[in-house]
């Protein structure tokens, strides 16, 4: 492994490509992946309890090599104070919307990589809903207050993000 991160967060809205990125990332370092949809949902959209979860995510950044993509809130905010690098990808809320609705035609009917197998891929107005009115920004951003991280890299376009994957991620 010969990356200048050992601990990776990757946050973003719905939509914004972190599973994909984290992918591209884990495969160009060699480091662990784990999906926090992994962490949240048993089959067919069942949520796991909050507790569960929770103490699973801290078991998860207590490891010394990591990529944890995916969903945080306050409770998780955690994960920033371990990692040395968080990348947001911080992209409007029409991409997102616009990937939510591309990923459902996807995978429609059934589950992506990153989830259990019963949790098939399920058209949800809510969720196009949280994208549009900045849901899920919120929480990010309330998060990203809570602990300051010593090396933040925000990205607002795929364009962006490409250059920085090319030029930090070995």
């Amino acid at each position: 492994m010969t990356t200048k991160f050992s601990r990776i967060a990757i946050i973003g809205m719905s939509g914004s490509g972190k599973s994909t990125v984290s992918r591209i990332i884990a495969e160009k370092t060699g480091l662990p992946l784990f999906h926090m949809d992994g962490l949240f949902w048993k089959g067919n959209w069942e949520a796991i309890p909050e507790d569960i979860y929770v103490e699973s995510h801290k078991k998860l950044i207590e490891k010394d090599n990591w990529i944890i993509e995916g969903y945080i809130d306050d409770k998780m905010a955690n994960r920033f104070e371990r990692a040395d690098l968080v990348l947001y990808l911080d992209y409007s809320r029409l991409l997102c919307f616009w990937r939510v609705i591309l990923r459902w035609i996807q995978h429609r009917k059934e589950s992506r990589p990153e989830l259990p197998k019963e949790a098939l891929e399920t058209f949800s107005c809510n969720l196009l809903w949280t994208v549009l009115k900045r849901g899920e920004r919120g929480c990010i951003e309330s998060a990203l207050n809570m602990v300051k991280p010593e090396y933040i890299v925000r990205v607002h376009s795929p364009k962006e993000l490409d250059r920085f994957i090319g030029s930090e991620i070995k």
